[in-house]
């Protein structure tokens, strides 16, 4: 598993970025696949993210920038 220390935040966008990338090394590597993201609250201010895949990824990212995200997400009309 890669391993980001959990006082090592990672930004959204970070994130998604790094589903996406494992998104496309599965289609292009087997034509499918499938990822799995669990995401538990590990104390008031830190949220873990794991990714399971044939290799498994864990981030942790904080509630303001989900807010962030959101927000930036909701004024590009995405």
């Amino acid at each position: 598993m890669s391993r980001e220390p959990e006082s090592q935040e990672t930004s959204v966008s970070s994130l998604f970025s790094k589903i996406e990338s494992l998104l496309i090394h599965t289609w292009q590597e087997t034509g499918h696949g499938c990822l799995t993201i669990e995401s538990e609250k590990i104390s008031p201010k830190k949220i873990k993210v794991i990714i399971r895949g044939s290799t498994h990824y864990r981030y942790v990212i904080s509630p303001d920038g989900i807010n962030g995200w959101i927000s930036k997400q909701i004024s590009e009309g995405d």
